[in-house]
């Protein structure tokens, strides 16, 4: 049960063009480039990421290649928790 605006078709023609060759950080960047001249809702990080799960789910995008995940796995935060 999704409590925000719906994703628009442009919107996952764009995620689905985009998300194996770009990290999350690096999609919600390009996102808010293109946000304003195609008129799309703001997203968050978290909000990208669910749905290109969510289109992984539907066979639509496959997985990231290996330059791709070591980009996301060596940008993360490295702060302890707790």
């Amino acid at each position: 049960m999704g409590r925000g605006v719906a994703f628009t078709p442009s919107e996952d023609d764009f995620i689905v063009a985009n998300a194996e060759k770009k990290t999350a950080k690096e999609l919600f960047d390009l996102h808010n480039q293109l946000r304003g001249e195609m008129l799309w809702p703001q997203r968050s990080v978290k909000s990208l990421a669910r749905r290109v799960e969510r289109l992984r789910e539907q066979d639509l995008i496959g997985k990231r290649d290996d330059n791709t995940r070591r980009k996301a796995y060596y940008g993360r935060d490295r702060t302890i928790r707790g």
